[in-house]
């Protein structure tokens, strides 16, 4: 159930790779217990702003409170302690491949925890199971397939029992159904954990399924926040080309196809 009240602020966050803006002035707030997509087309700036708010980067300017606590201001240690409290699920799985399945998901767990063997292998059993993916423990990432990784990345998000959970481009390189499980999935830990969760996507499919509410980017600025209904209804040209899936006039590499084919 979503909350009214906001966990996450965003504050005039600016984000530069030496002297070129990446993002410039974004703001918005994730409300406890919702979905917030993140949605934008390549080089729009979501995934840096996605690393910021794990705390992977520090901005040039701006702030992001956390339950109330200026993330951007803290110490590293304090960043590393409330990092424990996020788990981050990779474009790319990013799973260890000399390890198994079990032993990626029990990682975190081994590296932050000083609970027994035990007890993390029946914690790891477990957030497999809720993958979909219990009986797999012992296989390596070579043996699954791209959902199986994707499943497995979650789980290993999962692990510590986060209250954020945090996405980058879930249901990248999947076929259409098994990224439909992938936005399932997505529902399903939110709706059984209470997580509050962000996701980068630019698969409009996967935000109708899971979207409680959505932040537009285009060159590192906000178009837009609201509801998904929200969104549709913004009249920024962009936002409408964007939603109804039209390219841009032709110019650039269609004209000059064009020129090369002779055709009109």
């Amino acid at each position: 159930m979503v909350n009214s009240d906001p966990i996450i602020v965003v504050e005039d966050l600016v984000v530069r790779y030496g002297d070129r803006t990446v993002l410039d002035g974004v703001s918005f707030e994730v409300r406890q217990g919702e979905i917030l997509v993140i949605l934008g087309g390549s080089g729009s700036g979501k995934t840096t702003l996605l690393r910021n708010l794990v705390g992977l980067m520090r901005p040039a300017s701006g702030r992001i409170l956390i339950k109330g606590e200026d993330f951007t201001a803290m110490s590293e240690d304090e960043r590393i302690e409330l990092r424990k409290k996020m788990g981050m699920s990779f474009q790319g799985s990013a799973l260890l491949q000399s390890l198994s399945i079990g032993d990626n998901v029990a990682l975190p767990l081994r590296e932050h925890t000083a609970l027994e063997e035990s007890t993390i292998d029946i914690m790891t059993r477990i957030k497999l199971e809720l993958v979909g993916l219990g009986g797999f423990e012992s296989y390596l990432p070579s043996e699954l397939s791209g959902g199986m990784k994707k499943r497995a990345g979650i789980a290993r998000a999962m692990a510590m029992d986060p209250e954020f959970l945090f996405y980058d481009e879930p249901s990248a390189g999947l076929d259409p159904i098994v990224a439909a499980g992938i936005d399932q999935l997505i529902r399903k830990m939110q709706e059984t954990f209470k997580l509050t969760s962000v996701v980068v996507t630019h698969e409009m499919e996967s935000v109708r399924l899971i979207a409680d509410s959505v932040c537009m980017l285009k060159g590192g600025r906000v178009l837009g926040v609201g509801s998904l209904d929200d969104l549709e209804r913004n009249d920024d040209p962009y936002v409408q080309q964007f939603f109804a899936r039209r390219p841009d006039d032709e110019s650039g590499d269609s004209a000059y196809a064009k020129a090369l084919t002779g055709l009109e």
